[in-house]
């Protein structure tokens, strides 16, 4: 029985990690893309009031929208690679089984915490197609997309360093961390 749970697992953990990896990637890039929009955005618009004696009024509503998209959209890869704000020195002295047991634990407490924002977001986003933008022709909804998005790529996720722990538990010897985790690397 031991060997069918570690097996199936073993092969879950291959698949999520694909996934997962695919997905934080892809939406770190994508968060570093609406970042250059934003950039520019906000640049067009000091060029309008400034240079042109024009301002523009639906340059403050959208890059700000490309903030808050930015925000969710990195907070998958940051959240697997381990680049959240962490405070490791009282765990670092504790044995390794208990230190394990200790992330198994945070990382149950964070998958529930995110399956209860991820449940209450798609009500946040019903309720904004209820409601119009001030300066664009189109309902918030469409701003709010992103949220239960986001919250489902961190539920895998979630998954995924859930299983790492499982199996680290059961194997102390072998090595279950996401390979770079942690370093971020440049051009990658």
């Amino acid at each position: 029985m031991a060997g069918i749970t570690d097996t199936v697992l073993r092969k879950t953990l291959r698949l999520l990690s694909a996934v997962n990896g695919w997905i934080s990637i892809s939406a770190r890039n994508s968060a570093g893309m609406l970042l250059i929009a934003m950039t520019v955005i906000v640049l067009i618009q000091i060029v309008f009031r400034y240079v042109l004696n024009d301002s523009l009024i639906w340059t403050e509503e959208v890059s700000k929208t490309l903030m808050v998209w930015g925000a969710f959209l990195i907070a998958p890869w940051a959240y697997r690679n381990g680049a959240n704000v962490s405070i490791q020195m009282f765990t670092d002295e504790l044995p390794l089984t208990l230190r394990r047991l200790l992330h198994l634990a945070l990382n149950m407490l964070v998958i529930w915490i995110i399956v209860v924002f991820w449940s209450e977001s798609f009500g946040m986003v019903d309720r904004g197609f209820s409601i119009r933008a001030a300066s664009l022709p189109m309902q918030v909804g469409w701003f709010f997309i992103v949220v239960p998005f986001a919250f489902g790529a961190m539920l895998l996720v979630g998954s995924e360093l859930l299983i790492r722990d499982v199996l680290a538990l059961m194997h102390p010897k072998e090595d279950f961390d996401i390979a770079d985790a942690g370093e971020i690397l440049e051009g990658e």
